[in-house]
C-alpha cells in the first residue's frame, strides 16, 4: 500500500499571509451523526483529498478560483476509501502482491487489506507513519474519536492449521489468538471471518485490537457509538433438510462396510472437501443402496421421509433469518457480547438503528414455495425491537403482504419505512412502546424511495423512482413527505425527470447525497441514457433548492466527460462556503452557489504523474 509522492512539478508558493480557513463545508452525509463512515472523498474546508484509480489528490480547494492539485500519491494496489483527522490521514484498499507474500511467507486465501496512515500537515510532502495489511477483503469501515473501526472478511484457511487471521505491521506477520476468534453454535453453510481492527489514527505506533466472528456470505453492518452489529442472512433449505432425514432413516441400514466410508468422508479435513462436497459423497452411498430395494420398500421409504421432512418444517415459522452478532468498543478496545437472530433480510445498513440501548431493525420474509404447501407463501415485512442481549421485545409482523421494503429510516422513536410492488406504501410506525410497535399511519402513492433522509423532525426526503399505476418503474423521482400527522403522511412536493430512464447513484449509494437545510440545497449525481431518437441524454449533478414544501432544479452540472460514455459520472459533491464541488473519476468541477451556478474552474484528475519519487 506504500504511496509514491508525485508533487515536484505541483508545488506552490504558500501566501505571505495565510487566509483563515473557511469554517462552513460539508462533510460525508452518515447515518448516525458523530461517527464518520469512510469515502473516496474528504475536505478539512480548505482542502479537498480524493481517489480516482490508484491515485489519491490532495487539491488546495478555496479558495475556488485559485484551486489546484498540491500533491499525488500513486498506490500499488487501489485504494478505495480514506479518513481525515486533523494533520492525519488513513488510505486503505484490497491488496495482492506475490513478491510481498513470499517475503513474509504467507499467501492469503482471501486477499489483504492494505491500510496506510500519513502525517499530512506539509499538504506538499506527505510522510508516511506506519502500513498495516489486514488479512481479509475490505468491508466498511468507521471512524469515531482518533479510532478507525476497519471491518474485512475473509474466508478460512484450513491448509494453515488453525486458521486465525493475520495481521501485517511492515513485514511483521501477527496470527491473531485464537482467542479473539468467537464462534457460535449455528448452523454454517459457508463459514467467513468478519474481522472489526482498531486503529488509532493519531497514535499509529498504538497496537491494534482486533475481533474475529465467524458469519455466512454478503454480511452488513450497523454502528452506534458504543456497539457494532454485524449481520448476514442465514436460509433454511427444505433440500438439505430432506438430505438430513435421509441420512438419519437410511444410515442405520447401510452395511458396515459403507458406514465405514460415511465416517471417513466426515472426518476428512474441510480444506480437502467442503461440507457440500461431503454431503454429495454421502448422499452417493446412500442412493446407490436405496436403488437395491424392491419397488415397494422404496415406496413406503418415500412415504416415511415426507412424513418426517412435513413434520420439520413445521418446526420453522420462517425460512429465512437475519443473523445479528454485537460488539462493543470503548476508545479501541473491543469486545463481543451477544449474538440475536430476528426472522427475514435486510436491505442495507439504514434497516437497523440503536436508540436508548434498544436494537431496532426492519426485514423482509422472500416469498416461498415448497413441495409440501401448495399455496406460494407471499413476502411479507417485519419491524423488530430487541433488548440488549439482543432478545426480541416485540415484533410487528406481516406488514405490506406480498411486497418487499424499498427503504428505511429510523429518526427517534419513528421508523419511516417504504415498501413496493405496484404503488409506494409509505409507513409511519411508532416504537416509543418498545414493546409495543405500532403501525401508526400509511400512504400509498405510485413509484418507491430508495433512500429516505430526514429534512427536519417533521419532514422526510425521498428519491427512487417514480411509478405508473400498474408498477412499471418511470423516471427519477424526489419526494418530500409531511409527517407531522403521523396518521395522515403526506407527499407535499415531489420532482419527476422527463428521461424514464433518469438515474440516480445516490437512489443506492448514500455518500453521494448532498443535502443543507439552511442553503437550501440538494445535489445528486444524475444520468440518462435513452436510445430513442431526439432523446434528452446527460451525465452530471443536479442542483435542486430545497424548502419544506418546495423542490425546483436550479440546473444541471455536466460532467459528459470525467467519465467513460455509459457509466454514471458524478461519484460524490461536497460545498465549501458558496463553492459547490463535483467529483466525477476524472474531473473536479467548482460551481458558484451564489450566481446561477457560474462555472469557476475545473481540474482534470489524471491517475499517475511523472517524477515519482518513493515514501518511506
Amino acid at each position: 500500500g506504500v504511496a509514491v509522492a508525485e508533487d515536484a512539478m505541483v508545488k506552490t508558493m504558500a501566501a505571505e499571509v495565510p487566509e483563515a480557513a473557511p469554517t462552513d463545508y460539508s462533510e460525508t452525509n452518515v447515518q448516525v451523526e458523530g461517527i464518520d463512515e469512510a469515502d473516496i472523498i474528504k475536505t478539512d474546508g480548505e482542502y479537498i483529498y480524493t481517489i480516482t484509480g490508484k491515485t489519491l489528490f490532495i487539491i488546495k480547494a478555496y479558495p475556488g478560483e485559485d484551486a489546484e492539485i498540491v500533491s499525488t500519491m500513486t498506490f500499488e494496489n487501489r485504494p478505495n476509501s480514506l479518513f481525515i483527522n486533523g494533520d492525519y490521514l488513513a488510505v486503505f484498499g484490497n491488496y495482492y502482491d506475490l513478491d510481498f507474500f513470499k517475503e513474509i511467507d504467507f499467501t492469503p486465501r482471501s486477499g489483504m487489506t492494505f491500510f496506510d496512515i500519513y502525517d499530512i500537515s506539509d499538504k506538499e510532502d506527505p510522510e508516511i507513519l506506519n502500513e498495516y495489511k489486514f488479512e481479509g477483503r475490505y468491508f466498511q469501515g468507521r471512524m469515531i474519536g482518533d479510532y478507525v473501526y476497519l471491518v474485512v472478511t475473509s474466508t478460512p484457511d484450513y491448509r494453515v492449521g488453525i486458521p486465525t487471521p493475520v495481521i501485517v505491521e511492515g513485514v511483521r506477520k501477527i496470527n491473531m489468538p485464537v482467542s479473539d476468534v468467537y464462534y457460535y453454535p449455528l448452523p454454517y453453510n459457508n463459514p467467513q471471518f468478519a474481522t472489526t481492527h482498531a486503529v488509532n489514527l493519531k497514535d499509529p505506533q498504538e497496537d491494534v485490537n482486533s475481533k474475529t466472528v465467524v458469519i455466512e456470505m454478503n454480511p452488513n453492518m450497523y454502528m452506534s457509538h458504543e456497539n457494532i452489529y454485524i449481520t448476514y442472512t442465514e436460509n433454511i433449505n427444505e433440500y438439505e433438510i430432506q438430505q438430513e432425514i435421509v441420512v438419519e432413516l437410511m444410515e442405520p441400514k447401510l452395511t458396515d462396510v459403507d458406514k465405514q466410508l460415511i465416517e471417513k468422508i466426515r472426518e476428512t479435513d474441510d480444506d480437502v472437501l467442503s461440507k457440500a462436497e461431503k454431503d454429495a459423497k454421502i448422499m452417493q452411498i446412500i442412493q446407490s443402496y436405496i436403488a437395491y430395494l424392491d419397488s415397494d420398500e422404496q415406496d413406503e421409504l418415500e412415504d416415511e421421509m415426507e412424513e418426517l421432512l412435513e413434520e420439520r418444517l413445521e418446526q420453522y415459522e420462517y425460512f429465512e433469518y437475519t443473523v445479528i452478532h454485537k460488539l462493543s468498543f470503548d476508545d479501541g478496545d473491543i469486545s463481543v457480547e451477544d449474538t440475536g437472530k430476528v426472522p427475514g433480510h435486510i436491505i442495507n445498513q439504514f434497516s437497523m438503528d440503536e436508540y436508548k440501548d434498544v436494537f431496532r431493525i426492519g426485514t423482509t420474509v422472500n416469498a416461498r414455495w415448497s413441495r409440501f404447501d401448495k399455496q406460494r407463501t407471499e413476502s411479507t415485512n417485519h419491524v423488530l425491537t430487541l433488548d440488549e442481549d439482543l432478545e426480541i421485545l416485540d415484533h410487528l409482523a406481516d406488514l405490506a403482504e406480498g411486497e418487499r421494503i424499498y427503504s428505511t429510516r429510523f429518526m427517534g422513536d419513528k421508523l419511516y419505512m417504504v415498501t413496493f410492488r405496484q404503488v409506494d406504501p409509505f409507513f409511519v410506525i411508532d416504537l416509543s412502546d418498545l414493546e409495543n410497535i405500532v403501525e401508526l399511519g400509511e400512504l400509498k402513492i405510485p413509484g418507491f424511495s430508495r433512500y429516505l433522509h430526514p429534512y427536519d423532525e417533521n419532514t422526510i426526503i425521498g428519491i427512487g423512482r417514480d411509478a405508473t399505476e400498474t408498477g412499471r418503474t418511470q423516471g427519477l423521482k424526489i419526494s418530500l413527505f409531511d409527517v407531522s400527522d403521523v396518521q395522515n403522511p403526506e407527499e407535499v412536493a415531489k420532482f419527476v425527470t422527463e428521461e424514464r430512464y433518469a438515474q440516480s447513484t445516490a437512489e443506492y449509494e448514500h455518500k453521494a447525497f448532498l443535502f443543507d437545510r439552511e442553503k437550501e440545497l440538494l445535489v445528486i449525481p444524475a444520468y440518462s441514457y435513452d436510445y430513442r431518437e431526439g432523446a434528452d441524454n446527460y451525465n452530471g449533478a443536479m442542483v435542486f433548492k430545497i424548502t419544506r414544501d418546495e423542490i425546483e432544479l436550479r440546473g444541471l452540472i455536466d460532467h459528459s466527460d470525467g467519465s467513460r460514455r455509459y457509466n454514471p459520472a458524478v461519484e460524490r459533491s461536497l460545498y465549501i462556503e458558496e463553492l459547490l464541488y463535483t467529483k466525477s473519476p476524472n474531473l473536479l468541477r467548482i460551481n458558484s452557489l451564489l450566481e446561477d451556478l457560474e462555472s469557476v474552474k475545473s481540474i482534470e484528475l489524471k491517475e499517475s504523474y511523472s517524477g515519482d519519487i518513493p515514501i518511506y
